[in-house]
């Protein structure tokens, strides 16, 4: 048993040490903590979905170039990509949803992130943090990565004092349109 847990232990640093190293970052040196940098995800969705990398405008024109077209079959699959969309913004933006597809449009800019906050991982969420480790909010210096606006700066603020809803609130929402 015992030589199972110095195994995991060794495995977990090995691991650790890789990942970082992957991603252009150095182990923690001894006796420094290592900083995670978290976020709320509907900070990001706020500030994605009032930004150019919203896929609304670019999809809209391609809608109306199709149906301009008749092209009956792209109309299609377009008018049901809107409200999917929304759905899926709206779960993001009010409730605890990843938001990986959404970062995916900075991830270039992720490790410059990373950095200035001075953080060797970001994480959606941290469910256990040892003694070893640290949690650091970083959710505007992301959502800074979408140029939001100062209205969903302000949004943004605003949420920080409201509780995330459950996603079948949520969906009782869309339901009920």
């Amino acid at each position: 048993m015992w030589r199972i847990t110095i195994l995991s232990t060794i495995v977990a640093a090995l691991l650790l040490t890789l990942g970082l190293t992957c991603a252009g970052q150095s182990a923690p040196e001894a006796g420094a903590k290592l900083r995670v940098g978290v976020y709320d995800s509907r900070a990001i969705a706020i500030a994605y979905g009032n930004s150019e990398f919203n896929e609304v405008v670019k999809v809209r024109k391609e809608y109306d170039k199709a149906k301009a077209a008749g092209d009956k079959k792209l109309v299609k699959e377009l008018e049901e990509w809107g409200p999917k969309h929304q759905r899926q913004l709206h779960r993001q933006g009010f409730g605890r949803v990843p938001v990986t597809d959404l970062l995916e449009h900075v991830r270039d800019r992720l490790p410059e992130v990373a950095q200035k906050a001075g953080v060797d991982v970001i994480a959606f969420e941290c469910n256990y943090l040892g003694p070893g480790v640290e949690k650091v909010d970083i959710t505007v210096e992301l959502a800074m990565l979408f140029n939001p606006s100062e209205k969903a700066l302000g949004w943004i603020e605003d949420m920080k004092n409201v509780e995330p809803l459950d996603l079948d609130e949520i969906e009782k929402h869309h339901d009920d349109h």
